[in-house]
């Protein structure tokens, strides 16, 4: 077989790599120096490890059977055309407790006021007692409140594990009733999840029936609450997100997952086309969720295995269902 690596490969990545090419030494493992060279790596490619393929790049690549994406998310791919070559797609899970942790920092970093208190008192001015201990400076604790977790894959279940030591009472949405450690109730209706939380995390794959399903009307409902996303920008209304904030819907809100990023043309870039990260409500982080080393190497070594099953001729871990896009 020939793997082809269209993917960033950081140092750790390569020597995993090079651990596999002693293993299966009758195999090819390509990576590619450009994007040209990938370009004629392409039509020869079994195995293509990547998390971003045009649909264009796929009608070149006659001999795919497997596409391993290095991390969750499979909205860069091609999904019907994929479907209809019958190529097995296989996503993988490894950061999602990294994932999680960041869920978690932005919740009590919103919830705590940290950004704002520290971005004030770096000007002199001061909030809670040394300032008459006002009502309005207060900040708010997880501890004790009602959360909701929109996503019970792998993300959704370890903050549902982290939150567990603040005595949460936790409600989990997800496609089917099943148990779930650490979550005492599970619904398949989101609007009551919605209703549930004080807390809400949003950790949904993007799907074609996920894309906007916290749109202006739901956002509108969550008054007083707080508004976590770790899945992906377009789960949520841009607009009705920014309003429901400045509006004071929204108790706050702390996201890392976007809208616009930054490219070829735009290095500096703003993460909304709405002035979000203008409001004192919000905590914003660019996208870095699993952005760790154990992060980076969990995601890696999932990677690393995958391969290696493909190459043992059995079928990968984390067969993505095509029809639900996860």
């Amino acid at each position: 077989m020939t793997v082809l690596f269209l993917t960033k490969l950081i140092d750790y990545f390569k020597l995993k790599i090079e651990e596999l090419k002693s293993e299966f030494p009758n195999d090819d493992f390509a990576i590619p120096a450009d994007r040209m060279e990938a370009e004629q790596f392409i039509p020869i490619a079994d195995v293509i490890v990547t998390g971003g393929l045009s649909e264009s790049q796929l009608n070149k690549a006659e001999r795919l059977k497997y596409i391993i994406v290095p991390w969750a998310g499979v909205n860069g791919l091609p999904i019907e055309a994929i479907k209809k070559r019958n190529i097995v797609v296989s996503n993988n899970h490894g950061n999602g407790k990294i994932v999680a942790e960041r869920a978690v920092a932005l919740a009590l970093a919103v919830m705590g006021r940290v950004v704002e208190y520290h971005n004030d008192l770096s000007k002199g001015i001061w909030h809670g007692y040394e300032a008459g201990s006002k009502k309005e400076d207060f900040w708010y604790s997880i501890q004790g409140k009602k959360v909701s977790i929109l996503g019970l894959g792998t993300i959704g279940r370890s903050i549902a594990k982290l939150l567990s030591g603040f005595d949460c009472e936790i409600m989990g949405y997800k496609r089917s009733i099943e148990s779930v450690d650490y979550v005492q109730h599970i619904t398949t209706d989101i609007d009551e999840a919605i209703r549930f939380g004080e807390v809400i995390f949003v950790a949904l794959p993007l799907t074609k029936s996920t894309y906007g399903i916290i749109d202006k009307e739901r956002l509108y409902s969550m008054r007083g609450k707080f508004l976590i996303n770790v899945g992906r920008g377009q789960l949520i209304d841009e607009e009705g997100l920014y309003f429901a904030l400045k509006e004071n819907i929204l108790a706050g809100a702390g996201i890392d997952t976007w809208y616009l990023y930054p490219n070829v043309d735009h290095a500096v870039q703003l993460p909304s086309k709405y002035p979000i990260h203008t409001l004192r409500n919000v905590v914003i982080s660019p996208h870095v969720g699993g952005f760790t080393i154990e992060g980076q190497t969990g995601r890696i070594d999932e990677t690393i295995e995958n391969l290696r099953l493909i190459l043992s001729g059995k079928a990968p871990k984390n067969i993505v269902d095509l029809d639900l896009e996860y």
